[in-house]
C-alpha cells in the first residue's frame, strides 16, 4: 500500500510535468510556418540576408562607400602592424625553422 503511494507521488511530481513540458516543447517544434508575427519577421530578415549575401558574392552586405575605405583602412593598418605587405598572405600561420646550438660535449671521463 506504501509503495503505491509512494510510486503515484513520484508520477506526479516527476514525470506528469516533464511530459507536458516535452508535449509543449514538441508542438511548437512540429509547426511548419512560425505563428508568432516576430518569429517570422526574424525568419523573413534572415532570409532576405542569406539572398543579399549571396548577390554581393562575399562583401559586404548594402556596404557604403565609406564603410568599404574605413574596411580598407583597417586592413591596412593590421597588416603594417602585424608585417604583412605585399605578397604576404596573412590568413597563412608561418613557418619557423630552429637550428639547435653547436655544444661543446663534456668529457666525462677526467680522473
Amino acid at each position: 500500500m506504501l509503495s503505491i503511494k509512494l510510486f503515484s507521488s513520484i508520477k506526479n511530481f516527476t514525470i506528469l510535468p516533464l511530459l507536458k513540458r516535452n508535449y509543449g516543447i514538441t508542438a511548437v517544434m512540429l509547426q511548419k510556418t512560425p505563428t508568432d508575427p516576430i518569429q517570422k519577421l526574424f525568419v523573413d530578415k534572415i532570409r532576405e540576408y542569406t539572398q543579399k549575401s549571396k548577390a554581393v558574392g562575399g562583401k559586404m552586405v548594402e556596404a557604403t562607400p565609406e564603410a568599404e575605405k574605413a574596411l580598407k583602412d583597417e586592413l591596412e593598418k593590421i597588416e603594417r602592424q602585424f608585417g604583412g605587405g605585399p605578397g604576404v598572405d596573412l590568413t597563412q600561420f608561418p613557418t619557423f625553422t630552429f637550428k639547435d646550438p653547436v655544444i661543446d660535449p663534456i668529457n666525462m671521463e677526467t680522473k
